[in-house]
């Protein structure tokens, strides 16, 4: 700029969303943060017990399968104060029912929760729980 003007900084709006390209992808982008947590990830294992039946020589003729759960670990930093829920039932934001026909009455139970804090980071917490489908308050 002429006599030493200095040019002003040309400053964007922050971004409070993501913009998906194509806007059209089927893929399902990032997670949403649960109650007091900054969620960096959210992992789920749909899982059940088995039983197998063997015959005289070893083989498997049958197989019954029971106790369908999910195993949920969800990590991320603490935004707010985090209320007692060690052995108490919590509503996961991002609980995905997909292996429950889409909808489910059951409860997570928090087995465990792990706090952790460093020098140069915010402070992160880990939750354990389990999701029983047949189980209420």
């Amino acid at each position: 700029m002429p006599n030493g003007e200095v040019t002003p900084l040309v400053t964007t709006p922050p971004i409070s969303s993501v913009n998906k390209f194509p806007a059209s992808s089927p893929y399902t982008f990032g997670s949403t943060n649960e109650t007091g947590i900054a969620v960096d990830t959210y992992e789920q294992n749909d899982t059940c017990d088995k039983y197998e039946q063997k015959n005289e020589i070893g083989n498997v003729i049958e197989v019954v399968t029971h106790n369908m759960r999910s195993e949920i670990t969800c990590s991320g930093e603490i935004s707010a104060t985090m209320a007692s829920i060690v052995g108490q039932i919590w509503t996961p934001t991002n609980l995905i029912l997909q292996q429950y026909g889409g909808t489910s009455t059951g409860v997570a139970i928090v087995s465990s929760v792990t706090n952790s804090k460093g020098r140069a980071k915010n402070m992160s917490v880990r939750i354990a729980a389990t999701f029983y489908p047949l189980v209420t308050a």
